[in-house]
């Protein structure tokens, strides 16, 4: 568990840059962790041969884990940056979506 607890903390640390402080648990946002945890080899192994309530009840779990901070980074992304990351089929097309640092 503390392994894919280091894994997600690590794929949302990377994907996200900026941080709205306050910020609360969006739909989109929990839509892109959802899909993060069921494309993660970590917690897609562990999905695997329950039924799709007991998925989505193990994903509730680890959505409810994700810390605040990593929350507030996705609500301060672009809409297209979240919305390519949801189209992603595995972690690496994740973070192609990440657009690179902005100078200034």
């Amino acid at each position: 568990m503390k392994l894919l607890a280091l894994a997600v903390v690590i794929v949302f640390a990377t994907v996200f840059g900026a941080c709205a402080p306050g910020a609360n648990n969006t739909p989109e946002c929990k839509r892109l962790q959802e899909h993060i945890f069921r494309i993660s080899p970590e917690s897609r192994s562990r999905l695997e041969g329950l039924s799709e309530v007991e998925q989505q009840n193990q994903i509730d779990q680890l959505v409810a884990k994700v810390p605040v901070e990593d929350i507030e980074q996705c609500t301060a992304a672009e809409p297209a940056v979240i919305a390519c990351m949801q189209k992603a089929a595995d972690i690496a097309a994740v973070r192609a979506c990440i657009p690179p640092p902005k100078k200034g």
